[in-house]
C-alpha cells in the first residue's frame, strides 16, 4: 500500500482483530479440532448477550486392552484471542497447589494424589510460579484492560457452557461420552509486549516473558440458579506461534493420563456389570 491511500475497507481489515481470530481457528482445524466461532449466550447474572471467541472440541477414544472401545473423552477449549500491542507486566507468585489439585479433581474426575499419584502428572499441577496480578501501560481502567476482559469473557463462557452436551451438533457416533474436560485459554499474537516480575524476591526485576504461562484466578460469579459462587481457575496464556506445541503437550501430558485412568475405571465397571449378570443367571442347586 506504499504511496496509496488506504480504502475504508482496508482500514477496517487492518484495525479488526478478526484476522488474528481466523488464524487461531484455522490452526485448530488443521490440528483436527472442531471449532465453534464466536458463539453468543446470555450470562446468568445480567441476561445480556455475551460472546467468546472460540470453543473447540476434540474427541479421544478410550480403549482397554486390545482396543476394546469403552467410550470417548471430550476435551473442550474455551479460547479468547487478544492482539496485544501495548506493554503488560505480570506479577508472579507461587501456585496454590492444594487449590490446583481440587480444580483438577473436579475437571477430570481423578482421585486425590494420596489415592492416585498420576494426577500430579497433569500440567495444572506443575510446581511453577503463576501470574496473579497484571497491569497495562495503555489502560489503567480495569474495565477496558485487555487481559481483564479476556479473563471475564473466557470464564463467563466456561461457567455457562461446561458440562452441556448441546454446544456442538450431535454426532451419532458419539454414543458414550465418559468425561468432558474444559480448559480455559487466552491466545495472544506474541509475547513481545509481556513482562514479568516476582512478588516474593523484593528486587522488582523485570524480564520479558518467552514461554506459555498460567494466570491464577479466584472467580466470583452467579450460577444458573442465581446462587453466588467462587471458584479457583488456572488459565493458560499462549502465543499463537506456540499454540500447536501447547496442544501437543496437552495430548501427550494430560489427555494420555486421563484416558488411562478412564480406561481402568470404566473397564472395572464393565467387568463388575458382567460379573453381576453372570451371578444373576446362575440357578442355585435345589
Amino acid at each position: 500500500m506504499t504511496g496509496k491511500k488506504k480504502t475504508a475497507v482496508e482500514e477496517i481489515m487492518e484495525k479488526s482483530g478478526n484476522g488474528f481470530h481466523s488464524r487461531v481457528v484455522n490452526l485448530l482445524r488443521h490440528q483436527e479440532w472442531i471449532a465453534l466461532v464466536s458463539p453468543y449466550y446470555s450470562d446468568n447474572f445480567t441476561d445480556k448477550p455475551r460472546e467468546i471467541d472460540i470453543i473447540a472440541r476434540k474427541e479421544f477414544d478410550v480403549n482397554e486392552y486390545l482396543n476394546d472401545h469403552l467410550g470417548e473423552l471430550n476435551i473442550e477449549l474455551f479460547i479468547e484471542c487478544k492482539y496485544i500491542n501495548g506493554d503488560t507486566i505480570f506479577w508472579f507468585d507461587n501456585k496454590n497447589i492444594s487449590r490446583a489439585i481440587e480444580r483438577t479433581m473436579v475437571d477430570t474426575g481423578m482421585e486425590h494424589p494420596r489415592k492416585n499419584t498420576r494426577i500430579m502428572q497433569l500440567h495444572y499441577l506443575d510446581d511453577v510460579p503463576v501470574a496473579k496480578l497484571f497491569s497495562s501501560e495503555k489502560s489503567r481502567n480495569e474495565d477496558s484492560e485487555l487481559m481483564n476482559k479476556a479473563i471475564n469473557q473466557n470464564l463467563n463462557a466456561l461457567v455457562y457452557y461446561r458440562g452441556r452436551n448441546d454446544i456442538f451438533p450431535k454426532d451419532p457416533r458419539n454414543s458414550n461420552v465418559l468425561r468432558r474436560v474444559p480448559y480455559p485459554i487466552i491466545v495472544v499474537n506474541s509475547f513481545d509486549h509481556f513482562y514479568c516480575t516476582n512478588m516474593d524476591d523484593g528486587t522488582e526485576k523485570v524480564e520479558q516473558i518467552t514461554e506459555p504461562f498460567q494466570l491464577e484466578i479466584n472467580y466470583a460469579y452467579v450460577d444458573k440458579d442465581r446462587v453466588g459462587r467462587n471458584e479457583y481457575f488456572l488459565i493458560d496464556v499462549v502465543s499463537i506461534d506456540m499454540l500447536e506445541k501447547f496442544l501437543l503437550m496437552l495430548e501427550n501430558k494430560n489427555i494420555s493420563v486421563i484416558k488411562q485412568v478412564l480406561a481402568e475405571d470404566e473397564g472395572q465397571k464393565r467387568r463388575n456389570r458382567e460379573q453381576n449378570i453372570k451371578s444373576m443367571n446362575i440357578n442355585p442347586a435345589r
